[in-house]
């Protein structure tokens, strides 16, 4: 649903935000009109499984996650890759729970780099709009926003996944909802998982 939604928008410019090992960017590949595609993953070995997805002539990956500080950050490593995050455990969560008691729990951790998404664009030397910011990272999603007060002023559509759980601590969707409205983006739609607590939204800049 998210694709044929795209697929209609003339997506050129792409900023992949929690690319994992390309899920995203494999299918992004598929539209015609996506011209460029930067995706970042700041995990070194599901990096390595990202590199192998990349089209040399229109995709470029980064080693590096965006957050509000730059320098080193440590990363909680979870038994579930992809769900890797910055963001503390609520540990009193019914969510954290269920998951905890079918994966078990996993306490390894990664220095990983960490940039602004202001800093990271000026890196990249965008000139032309950013069509679509997709931001997946775990409950870290506001951090992202507010690094990029600059870059937000000329993206497009905002693709962002939405927490409807307590799993982490000092999350608020309606804090995320709110910041993007102060930031002139309307909601557009909203795409449910089935017998999950998130969701995936997409916001316009009006």
């Amino acid at each position: 649903k998210i694709f044929s939604f795209l697929k209609n928008k003339k997506v050129k410019n792409v900023i992949d935000i929690g690319a994992h090992k390309g899920e995203f960017l494999k299918a992004l590949n598929k539209i015609e009109s996506v011209e460029k595609v930067y995706s970042l993953e700041p995990q070194k070995k599901i990096y390595k499984e990202l590199l192998k997805k990349i089209d040399p002539k229109k995709n470029k990956a980064y080693n590096l996650a965006i957050s509000n500080k730059e320098g080193q950050k440590k990363l909680s490593i979870n038994k579930l890759r992809m769900t890797s995050s910055f963001s503390k455990i609520n540990k009193k969560s019914k969510y954290y729970r269920i998951k905890k008691f079918i994966m078990g729990s996993q306490k390894i951790f990664e220095s990983v780099k960490v940039k602004k998404l202001d800093t990271f664009v000026k890196m990249i030397k965008i000139k032309n709009k950013i069509d679509l910011l997709k931001i997946d990272t775990e409950g870290h999603e506001l951090e992202v926003l507010k690094s990029g007060i600059k870059t937000l002023s000329k993206v497009k559509f905002i693709l962002i996944e939405f927490r409807l759980n307590d799993m982490y601590l000092n999350y608020s969707s309606i804090k995320i909802h709110n910041f993007l409205k102060q930031n002139k983006f309307k909601l557009l739609k909203k795409f449910k998982f089935p017998f999950i607590t998130m969701e995936d939204r997409i916001y316009k800049k009006v």
